[in-house]
């Protein structure tokens, strides 16, 4: 569970100094005008003011009160194209050479790919002045896991979340420092079960590091050793074939998610936070916790496109959700924690339950930061999902 070098111990550290304060605002200890101290009411005169931008984004990121509020603030009509994955993401961008969009926000693992493929342009922080509301330790972490390059910025971080269990509460009952991913490969759960095949293996690999079947840090190190990821992705995936008949359905994205329990029968599941954030607001009868092994953790990015038409207007986007308050309409309306300090005296007690009951305990000491995922690796785990597709 710990990280083995460098990039993943920042990464982590970085993690728990930057949730420090958010605890301590969801158990009510930071008062809602501390936070107004740091950065002023965002103001229409502050941003371009005529235009156009457009954004490719996920499903749930382009929420109608961010648009709104954006589109009021700066006279800028935002275009919202959406994808379900970061496969999309690259592969659309790439077939596209970098155009057809100003911004994106593939996940930070997956910028130095992005780059790579010549799908992402360099970014000017100078142009960003609310830049400094984002926590530094998260600055960091993103530089360290590709968002930085030779110097240059080409990503910067936007919001963060988790992937760990859920489930619907009138059928399974889950406990903190019991409750595990294997949970989700019970008998009792057998065809009732929901994931996705690249999360199957990982999380099914850490259930096995815990459980003496793989050595302990094999998927840790499969970021950066083939020979880790074959031995932890290939026992991983093998395990995912033999039990197929455990699993519902595959999600992709939000609306799998929700589907997959409000339609499908999904009882349990490994997926992210934010879905399953929203159906609770909803009133209906779900949960989500991290697990023993830890909540999967992912930071989400915007980054510049490699061909941009509207680079003021993408600027003004930039810096306008740079702010508090935004990231408080962000947090609300996705269920994810944005990466701007202050955020949390903006989001309603709905949100801060949701966060204390998600990471109880030491769960916050525990995030599993995913590291950078490069082309090699991309191209292993994709045939292994393709292999557990086709079975």
């Amino acid at each position: 569970m710990t990280p083995t070098n460098k990039s993943q111990k920042a990464a982590l550290a970085t993690l728990r100094a930057a949730t420090a304060s958010r605890r301590a605002v969801l158990k009510g200890a930071l008062a809602l005008g501390a936070t107004g101290l740091l950065a002023p009411a965002f103001s229409r005169s502050a941003f371009s003011s005529s235009g156009e931008l457009s954004w490719f984004t996920w499903e749930d990121y382009a929420s109608p009160p961010l648009v709104a509020a954006f589109e009021k603030a700066t006279g800028i009509k935002i275009n919202v194209t959406t994808y379900s994955s970061n496969e999309d993401c690259l592969n659309k961008l790439k077939a596209a050479g970098g155009a057809g969009w100003d911004l994106a926000s593939p996940s930070i693992a997956w910028i130095a790919a992005h780059v790579d493929n010549g799908n992402l342009g360099a970014l000017d922080p100078a142009r960003l002045k609310n830049l400094g509301n984002i926590f530094p330790s998260f600055m960091e972490t993103s530089a360290q896991l590709g968002a930085q390059r030779d110097g240059k910025w080409y990503a910067l971080p936007y919001d963060w979340g988790t992937e760990a269990l859920a489930w619907n509460t009138e059928e399974v009952s889950l406990e903190y420092g019991k409750a595990s991913y294997g949970d989700i490969w019970a008998e009792e759960y057998k065809g009732r079960m929901l994931t996705r095949q690249r999360s199957s293996m990982l999380c099914t690999g850490l259930w096995l590091e815990r459980t003496g079947k793989l050595p302990e840090g094999t998927m840790r190190k499969a970021y950066d050793d083939e020979a880790a990821f074959d031995l932890g992705y290939n026992t991983a995936a093998e395990f995912v074939i033999a039990h197929k008949d455990h699993i519902v359905n595959w999600w992709k994205g939000t609306a799998d998610t929700q589907s997959g329990f409000e339609q499908d029968g999904a009882v349990i599941a490994e997926c992210w936070d934010g879905p399953i954030f929203q159906l609770k607001n909803q009133g209906r009868p779900y949960a989500y916790m991290a697990p023993v092994e830890g909540a999967l953790t992912w930071i989400d990015s915007l980054a510049m496109t490699a061909k941009p038409a509207n680079v003021d207007q993408a600027y003004a986007f930039l810096d306008f959700v740079m702010q508090p308050e935004i990231g408080g309409i962000i947090a609300e309306n996705s269920g994810y924690s944005s990466v701007v300090q202050g955020f949390d005296g903006f989001v309603p007690e709905s949100f801060k339950k949701n966060f204390a009951e998600a990471y109880p305990g030491d769960a916050i000491s525990k995030l599993w930061v995913q590291g950078t995922e490069r082309p090699w690796f991309l191209e292993k785990r994709q045939a292994l999902v393709d292999k557990i597709s086709a079975a």
